[in-house]
């Protein structure tokens, strides 16, 4: 799996639904998630419960995922519940209900945001993902050649982010077999840091490989285009059609409930 976790491979649904309607579902749940309050988000969250209980992924999927929002919520939380009189000296100040409040929301978007982004690598391919952006970005290829780069390096980053995680751990398992370890988590650090260097050496080999390629295949500035579109089948019209529904109840019940 060249993924390495990221993705979970399978035929269901999921892995078939279009990848442009993943790319919109992406976005316009994200930016729902940072603009709705604590009603819109219990909404959001139930219906991202019934897609973790649909989908077919393991649970160990998502460990890391809900250990780092935890982490980055309790930060959040820690910063925004404090408060302090105008001036530098920021130990006389208190911890502040409203504040507190704020940073458990903030966490509650994070989470939501990376449990998100979590299922939507899980069942779609870098390529794919690529697909779906330069599909989005087509309006603005006749306005600048330049969105058709910036597809381009999208897709790029997206494809090749996978490959360098593999050789990162290519790289860390030579380090194990040559043995010599430290056990101290200080020394670990340094093991990881030392294959900074080899690791920056390969990306770089690998961005010239693509710069060869790309020469030797007559691209120009403007010339990017999104290729190998998959065709929009029933599924996605249904897909397409609770998505409106799941985002327009959301706004809704949000606004039935602050009136």
């Amino acid at each position: 799996m060249l993924e390495r976790g990221l993705y979970h491979p399978g035929e269901s649904t999921w892995h078939k639904i279009d990848p442009r309607l993943k790319i919109g579902g992406l976005v316009t749940l994200g930016l729902l998630m940072t603009i709705v309050d604590w009603r819109g988000l219990l909404c959001l969250t139930g219906g991202l419960f019934v897609i973790l209980c649909l989908c077919p992924l393991p649970l160990k999927a998502f460990q890391s995922v809900i250990k780092a929002g935890i982490v980055l919520g309790f930060f959040y939380t820690l910063i925004m519940g404090w408060h302090w009189e105008d001036g530098w000296i920021f130990w006389e100040g208190y911890w502040s209900r409203e504040g507190i409040l704020q940073g458990l929301i903030m966490s509650w978007r994070i989470l939501l945001v990376f449990l998100l982004t979590r299922i939507f690598a899980a069942f779609t391919l870098p390529s794919e993902q690529g697909i779906g952006i330069a599909f989005f970005f087509t309006p603005f290829y006749r306005l600048t050649p330049k969105a058709a780069d910036f597809a381009l390096l999208i897709t790029l980053t997206l494809r090749f982010i996978p490959l360098l995680l593999e050789e990162a751990a290519l790289l860390y398992k030579a380090r194990l077999a040559k043995g010599n370890l430290s056990v101290k988590w200080t020394g670990r650090i340094k093991e990881l840091a030392a294959l900074l260097l080899p690791l920056l050496r390969i990306t770089l080999r690998r961005a010239e490989e693509v710069a060869e390629n790309l020469v030797a295949r007559g691209y120009v500035s403007g010339g990017y285009r999104a290729l190998g579109t998959k065709e929009w089948e029933e599924r996605d019209s249904w897909g397409a059609v609770v998505l409106i529904l799941w985002c327009m109840g959301t706004l809704l019940i949000e606004q039935f409930w602050r009136s």
